[in-house]
């Protein structure tokens, strides 16, 4: 684990999209993915993330007429097949597992947390 410290924008920026640990002033501890820092908050689990490039590019699709567009042909039921197993590291409802094996229990949405109240951040 990695501390991050101080806890500024700056350098908390390359840790932004990654796992971190938060231990809190009254003893309790947080884990989620680091978003952002705003306004003398971290932000957690937030998939609003702002964008760092705020220039755009306009490309141009060429479209040939000769061409022919064959369309996809959707599988039938008894075509799909499923494997009755969850993903890597996902329970069978979609929860994250945690390293003994049980669901990760928690709020799934975004966390705000004062800056004020944070003793200590870590990252892988």
């Amino acid at each position: 684990m990695q501390p991050i410290y101080p806890i500024t924008d700056k350098t908390c920026q390359s840790f932004y999209g990654k796992p971190v640990l938060i231990f809190l002033n009254d003893g309790s501890e947080i884990f989620g993915v680091l978003s952002r820092i705003e306004k003398n908050k971290l932000i957690l689990n937030d998939d609003a993330t702002p964008k760092l490039n705020t220039t755009t590019k306009k490309t141009k699709k060429n479209i040939s007429k000769s061409k022919t567009v064959k369309a996809k042909q959707a599988k039938s039921p008894d075509q799909t097949s499923f494997s009755g197993t969850a993903a890597e590291g996902y329970s069978s409802f979609g929860l994250p597992l945690l390293s003994f094996g049980g669901a990760a229990p928690g709020y799934r949405g975004a966390i705000d947390i004062q800056l004020e109240n944070v003793a200590a951040m870590f990252s892988e």
